[in-house]
Parts: structure tokens; C-alpha cells; sequence
């Protein structure tokens, strides 16, 4: 089937740039994006506990951090938050724009009667 042609070249070990590391809200069971703080609570005066679970995996983690990861998460949770409502808002445009050409195809080929509006 496939095969190397050439061995590749060794990798020195190095930490990866802020830009690539794990991000904010990551699962640690297997690494994804997609787990969500689902309960919380303040663990005395600069930490908060948190139950999150993963849409990924499945996995229920329980995590407690410091007040300014808290805050990074808080952070996190409202640009995702507006992403899904970025999305919500063109998924109904294409919807109602979907529904006003066939209103308009139905119109022209004379499918609607005054009757179909009638209680």
C-alpha cells in the first residue's frame, strides 16, 4: 500500500507557544473543547469548584481552580456563547430566506389560493 520513503526527522522536545496550548476549557480525559461547567461552587475565598462535563467523551470531571482561571473561563464561555448566537442568527436567515423563495416559487406557480389563508 504506502510506504516511507524516508524516516522523519526527530522532534526536540519543546513547549508548545501559547497560541497552540490546550485552551481555556479543555476536557482532560481527552483533550477536547467541547465540555461545559454544568455546577459550581465557591471553595473558600479565591477558588471555585466546578462539575463539567464533556460532549466529547461523555466524561464528568470535578476541578477546582483559582479565582482568575474562573474569570478566564467566565471569559470563555461568553465568546462561545456569542458564537452560538452568531450562528442561531445566519442558520434563521437562510431559513426565512429558504421559506421566502418558496413562498415566492409557490406564488408564481399559482400553488396558493386566498382559501389556504382562510381560519
Amino acid at each position: 500500500m504506502f510506504r516511507l520513503s524516508r524516516s522523519r526527522p526527530r522532534r526536540r522536545w519543546a513547549p508548545a507557544p501559547a497560541s497552540r496550548r490546550k485552551p481555556v476549557l479543555a476536557c482532560p480525559a481527552c483533550g477536547s473543547d467541547r465540555i461545559c461547567p454544568i455546577d459550581w461552587a465557591t471553595a473558600g475565598d479565591d477558588h471555585w469548584w466546578l462539575l463539567m462535563h464533556c460532549g466529547e467523551c461523555l466524561a464528568w470531571v470535578q476541578a477546582t481552580v483559582g479565582n482568575e482561571q474562573a474569570a478566564a473561563l467566565d471569559v470563555e464561555l461568553d465568546r462561545q456563547q456569542a458564537e452560538i448566537r452568531d450562528d442561531l442568527a445566519t442558520l434563521e436567515a437562510e431559513r426565512m430566506a429558504a421559506d421566502v423563495e418558496a413562498f415566492t416559487t409557490a406564488l408564481e406557480l399559482d400553488l396558493v389560493y386566498a382559501d389556504d389563508f382562510a381560519r
